[in-house]
């Protein structure tokens, strides 16, 4: 999808009274300047973006604003292809298992001469910065944290009278209750949860839970063939048991709020992230309500963290930094943006913009807040910064955690191949 901001009608009602003042002089944009920024996210974000973008470019004429958006499994395919063609956006919404890569290959700018006087970070945590820096620089900036979750449709789990996921379930408990949704409830082709064995994110929750990781600190594979296996085995019973959908009707999901599972009504449970809960309850009628990540067992080590959410990274490229690092800093940094932008991105950690979205929180914006601060000693320290082939590596696990669920594979070999072949993944980077 793509559009221009400046062809748009003006959200009026969306910015009324609000006034911003220009990042930059108004003598560095004498002439007109043109940005473009390309992002993935839902219908809803796209409507927020656009009227953030208005307030900018009202505060600074002489900026014109162009916008692009991709559904998250085609973006990075996208960005690669213009970045190698030369013609990369200025602003880049950035994946956290990508930004290493982009910027070990040159492609992002480095933000550290911009610190202090266009970007302001002095109320961040220090690791929440440094987790945006790649060989100690920083090359891009978060709307706040983010954790891992499960988003449960609490209606159709009352509606089947079967104890829903909540804080502290076990996984043996969980298996056993989605197996009883799946038996129970009225609604036709519904099962207890959406299959996670290819979801990296639900994986590195389930091997922090026994100190283990996705990659060391040195960037190498932080997990065995056997953890592979074991998670494959972990969801392959829950496939026997129906507790989680067949293969065939998880291969509808395709990584987007529209095609999740709980959209889509075919599971009571997904596993995303917390500040998909507003998109996810904007998207179905039914209430949806987070929970923490099932537990190994009560005594398991804890399995989520506050991750850094989507960043803003610049191009190493683009033909004017100074605007396009003063968009980054307006969108990520400004609190009449955070009004506009609310916890779509991400939960901000400034207090100032804490404070500033409180009031204009939609509920399930709300309840994504309360959830990240309910994790209490679920939450562990932040993993290490993910290497180069992070990404690719993340397309590995979905892609035989589909080979192992369609029978094309078994549990062992598809936990050997995964291994081996996210260590070529690496080695190539």
């Amino acid at each position: 999808m793509t559009y221009s901001l400046t062809r748009r009608r003006m959200l009026a009602g969306a910015i009324s009274g609000l006034a911003v003042a220009p990042f930059l002089s108004r003598g560095a944009f004498a002439q007109d300047r043109q940005l473009r920024f390309f992002w993935w996210g839902s219908q809803d974000r796209l409507a927020r973006t656009e009227a953030a973008m208005d307030v900018f470019m009202a505060a600074n004429p002489g900026v014109t604003v162009t916008g692009e958006t991709a559904p998250f499994e085609d973006f990075f395919t996208r960005l690669a292809t213009q970045v190698v063609g030369g013609n990369p956006p200025d602003l880049i919404q950035m994946d956290f298992r990508y930004i290493t890569e982009y910027a070990d290959r040159g492609a992002l700018l480095e933000l550290d001469p911009y610190l202090g006087n266009v970007i302001d970070l002095s109320d961040i945590p220090t690791d929440q910065i440094d987790a945006n820096r790649v060989g100690g620089k920083l090359y891009g900036v978060s709307f706040g944290v983010n954790s891992a979750a499960m988003l449960i449709n609490q209606t159709a789990w009352d509606e089947a009278g079967i104890e829903a996921p909540h804080h502290g379930m076990t996984y043996e408990q969980f298996a056993e209750n989605c197996a009883k949704l799946t038996e129970a409830t009225p609604r036709a082709n519904m099962y207890g949860t959406s299959d996670a064995s290819g979801n990296d994110i639900a994986f590195e929750n389930w091997l922090k839970q026994q100190n283990k990781a996705l990659y060391t600190p040195e960037g190498e594979l932080g997990y065995d063939a056997a953890d592979a296996t074991g998670w494959f085995e972990l969801w392959a019973g829950m496939r026997a048991s129906r507790a989680c959908v067949p293969a065939d009707v998880q291969a509808l999901e395709q990584g987007a709020i529209d095609t999740s599972g709980l959209t889509l009504g075919h599971s009571a449970s997904t596993f995303m992230l917390a500040n998909q809960i507003g998109p996810q309850q904007a998207a179905i009628t039914d209430t949806v309500v987070p929970a923490p990540l099932p537990r190994i067992s009560e005594n398991a080590a804890p399995g989520h963290y506050l991750r850094p959410a989507t960043r803003l990274s610049v191009s190493a490229q683009t033909q004017f930094p100074d605007e396009a690092v003063a968009l980054l800093a307006f969108l990520t940094g400004n609190p009449e943006a955070a009004k506009l932008l609310g916890a779509d991105r991400g939960i901000p950690s400034s207090p100032r913009l804490a404070e500033a979205i409180a009031g204009a929180l939609k509920p399930a914006e709300k309840a994504s807040v309360e959830f990240v601060a309910s994790l209490g000693n679920l939450v562990g320290s932040l993993p290490p910064p993910l290497p180069p082939g992070a990404g690719e590596v993340t397309r590995l696990v979905f892609e035989t955690s589909q080979q192992v669920a369609f029978g094309n594979m078994s549990t062992a070999a598809g936990g050997a191949a995964l291994v081996q072949g996210a260590k070529d993944l690496l080695a190539r980077a």
